[in-house]
């Protein structure tokens, strides 16, 4: 109530002051200034930052520790509140500022530990690389004291003043991204939950469908859903989940006889985007793409000589193990037949309106942090389920940043790449000799067991992980004979490669399309590749609309909606009649054919996910993918409706399905048939962290807009299981393709737009482009940005 009644006094005082000033001093005042001089304690020599027409800085200084100074200055400028949140998501320090509603997230957070092994990894840096981030950090902290009296409008409805920035906020969200691109964890209890409630035959008979492998061990005493926490409703929309395209051609597919490489990553659209567009240039690094806000240097984008982009690899870098405790101390866990005292940690958190910290104790096992506990027995073993991931290791993040960045060919780039820690990553590659070459960038666990297929049983000692693969030994290719390289989350290597890498992976129809438009270009150009990152058709729907009219309709409502279906080219736009049908019928026929069987389970097993931080589980894929198999087999069980007397199979249900989505469509989009659009259901809302209170929604949201796209589209657009339509899952996040033969050709966007202060001109200016599946100008060379140049800033050692 407080926090309601602060932010009702500040929107009234908003009003009230608009005449006076106040829209000068709350929305004008904050804004980053951007030409002129200013003075930076710490610079050793000046820097220039130049801002392109969409915001981009490009920023030339004379020594990379100045450099990357004025990166941090900039990201600040830009980003101010975006770097506060996201450090407190991170932390799980979000309840000092927002109170009780996110209390359960922070203590979430502080269990899974990533400021913990932030700060071991930044403990564990070399002395040169922590130069460095302590060069990013003094140039955020620069951008605060320059904030002082001026700060943006998220920092005064909240009455918060941003803390010092440190190294280890940095590599807490770099640790966060890694989370986000690490899901395996989820599968692993979602694959254990399905066991335990359909028993091993059905389970099987269900994840046989999508993997060969046996399903998991679940200990008869153990009681999965009284272990996993109720977490109830979000408190608002912090997770970013997580996918991606990238492909790189060779100069003998393009017309201009040089390589063209293209990346568009895939994550829960925010408000301001995750991605923060620069371009770093001092003594021989030249380079300029994607960073982000909080950490220094690029992540995916071109320097002189290279261009690479990212796409997340799935990589099994998680493991559940099932730990079993002392009947007579719930504080020791066996260990191969010993007693061992589980490790605790405090973790003390501070909530907005408490007097006291509320005491939060993270309790962990040689595994890792418990995520889960059972009630302890009068009899028997009480059992908790440990987090095993290598993100709790020290990595290399930083210094592979720098190698990374400053690669000048493909055995450098392949270098770094082999060092690369988290999030596990697909990297694509392409230079001006005209290579163009793929790089697994991940750390790769070795298993005593050979495999990563839990959850395992943690007391024995035969499930224990062994070592990391040695760099050298990590999967690549150079200059394939097919003349192209794509990735979309799919598998990269068979299951001949050893050691095992993952299991749960994408199921490919992304990669499927890319590479059938790839196959069928000959002298490939910019407008190709344009067109490809905005590709609309739906490679899954086919089959499943072929085995639809196989089976046919019995009601005049279904065979028309059948009849429309197979007239349909899968082309999911935001005009697509037929995008909405398949999409609402595929929901139906997938709630009518399980939910009667797996009840509370059925939400996990249609893919929502655990955690306020990751939405959706892989399983969002695999159901559907579970339910085309099951297609072929109209006769199956799995069709029977076990709440009713008759047996069901799936002409009942299809017929079931049809009739609901017939009803739903007419519901929701009116009685004539030929109104109906895909974009209407699957609605685009941009949202604040503050737009889910009312009426701040309405000054810091976006949209809604009518989007197009579906999970198993190249534009990317995934929705939350259920009957909510709406892209509130993940979708196209940036689009960049990058010209080897000439660098100012280049192209760009991110969603939805570069600044995030409230007020800027380029808070949203490229929504439109992002809505219209377009790029904008990526300026590189210093003639171009000086001759595109909206503003100019210096940079000057304070004296």
């Amino acid at each position: 109530m407080k926090l309601l009644m602060r932010i009702l006094v500040v929107v009234l005082v908003m009003v009230a002051a608009l005449a006076g000033g106040g829209y000068y001093y709350l929305i004008v005042r904050p804004q980053p200034q951007t030409g002129g001089e200013l003075k930076l304690a710490g610079l050793k020599a000046p820097v220039k930052v130049i801002r392109d027409p969409w915001g981009v800085s490009h920023i030339y200084a004379q020594n990379e520790q100045d450099l990357l100074m004025a990166q941090g200055f900039v990201q600040a400028q830009d980003r101010l509140w975006q770097l506060e949140s996201n450090r407190r998501l991170a932390a799980g320090r979000l309840s000092e500022i927002l109170g009780e509603k996110t209390l359960a997230l922070d203590k979430l957070m502080r269990t899974f530990g990533l400021m913990r092994a932030a700060r071991d990894e930044v403990a564990a840096c070399d002395p040169a690389a922590k130069k460095l981030l302590n060069a990013f950090a003094d140039g955020i902290n620069a951008g605060i004291a320059a904030s002082a009296g001026r700060l943006p409008l998220e920092f005064r409805l909240l009455g918060v003043t941003p803390q010092p920035w440190t190294p280890e906020d940095s590599m807490a969200w770099a640790k966060f991204m890694a989370l986000s691109g690490s899901k395996n964890w989820q599968e692993e209890i979602v694959r254990a939950m399905l066991v335990q409630k359909l028993g091993d035959a059905k389970a099987a008979d269900l994840l046989g469908r999508i993997q060969d492998a046996a399903p998991p061990i679940v200990p008869p005493e153990l009681d999965l859903g009284a272990m996993l926490p109720r977490l109830g409703d979000a408190p608002g929309q912090f997770g970013l989940g997580g996918a991606s395209n990238n492909w790189v051609v060779h100069g003998a597919r393009t017309a201009t006889g040089a390589p063209l490489l293209a990346n568009d990553m895939h994550i829960a659209l925010r408000i301001p985007s995750v991605w923060h567009e620069v371009h770093l240039v001092a003594g021989d690094l030249d380079v300029i793409g994607l960073s982000l806000a909080g950490v220094p240097y690029v992540i995916a984008g071109h320097n002189q000589d290279i261009a690479w982009g990212i796409t997340f690899a799935y990589t099994d870098l998680q493991d559940i193990y099932y730990e079993r405790f002392d009947p007579q101390n719930p504080d020791r866990y066996e260990v191969e037949g010993r007693w061992e005292p589980v490790a605790v940690i405090d973790e003390p958190i501070l909530v907005k309106g408490r007097k006291d910290p509320v005491a939060h104790k993270v309790r962990i096992t040689r595994h890792g942090p418990l995520i889960a506990a059972d009630v302890p027995k009068a009899k028997g073993f009480a059992h908790g389920l440990a987090l095993k991931w290598s993100a709790h290791d020290p990595g290399d993040m930083a210094a592979t940043l720098y190698r990374l960045n400053h690669a000048r060919n493909w055995e450098d780039f392949k270098a770094a790449a082999q060092r690369w820690c988290e999030p596990a990553i697909n990297l694509v590659y392409a230079d001006r000799a005209g290579n163009i070459a793929y790089a697994l960038a991940s750390r790769v666990p070795l298993r005593a067991k050979g495999h990563g297929r839990g959850p395992f049983e943690g007391w024995t000692g035969d499930n224990e992980w062994t070592g990391y693969l040695a760099p050298a030994q990590k999967p690549f290719i150079l200059n394939p004979a097919r003349g192209f390289v794509a990735t979309a989350n799919h598998r990269i290597v068979d299951d001949a490669f050893v050691p095992y890498i993952s299991q749960d992976y994408s199921l490919g129809y992304r990669a499927a399309r890319i590479n059938q438009v790839l196959d069928g270009l000959t002298a490939a150009t910019m407008d190709d590749f344009r067109r490809l990152q905005g590709d609309y058709r739906n490679p899954a729907a086919g089959p499943l609309i072929a085995a639809f009219n196989a089976v046919g309709a019995k009601s005049a409502e279904g065979h028309g909606l059948l009849e429309r279906l197979g007239r349909w080219d899968g082309t999911m736009g935001p005009d697509s009649g037929e995008g909405a049908i398949f999409a609402v019928l595929c929901q139906r026929l997938l709630a009518n054919t399980f939910a009667d069987e797996l009840g509370e389970l059925s939400e996990r097993f249609f893919g929502v996910g655990l955690t306020y931080v990751e939405p959706l589980n892989r399983f969002v894929e695999y159901a559907p993918a579970i339910l085309q198999s099951l297609l072929a087999e109209p006769q199956s069980p799995w069709f029977d409706d076990v709440g009713t007397p008759d047996r069901e199979t799936l002409a009942e249900i299809l017929d079931k399905s049809l009739n609901q989505t017939h009803a739903l469509l007419t519901e929701r989009l009116g009685q004539d048939p030929s109104t109906w659009r895909w974009g209407r259901l699957h609605t685009v809302e941009l949202p604040h962290p503050l737009g889910t209170v009312k009426p701040l929604d309405r000054i810091f949201n976006l949209g809604p807009f009518e989007g197009g796209g579906h999970f198993a589209t190249v534009w990317q657009s995934a929705v939350m299981p259920g009957g909510d339509f709406k892209l509130n899952g993940w979708s196209v996040s940036n689009r960049h393709i990058y010209d080897l033969k000439d660098w100012d050709r280049s192209l760009g966007a991110i969603v939805p737009g570069q600044c995030g202060v409230y007020g800027s001109p380029h808070y949203s200016d490229q929504m439109d482009i992002w809505r219209q599946g377009g790029h904008h100008l990526l300026c590189y060379s210093r003639q171009k940005v000086e001759k595109e140049a909206k503003a100019v800033l210096a940079l000057v050692p304070a004296p």
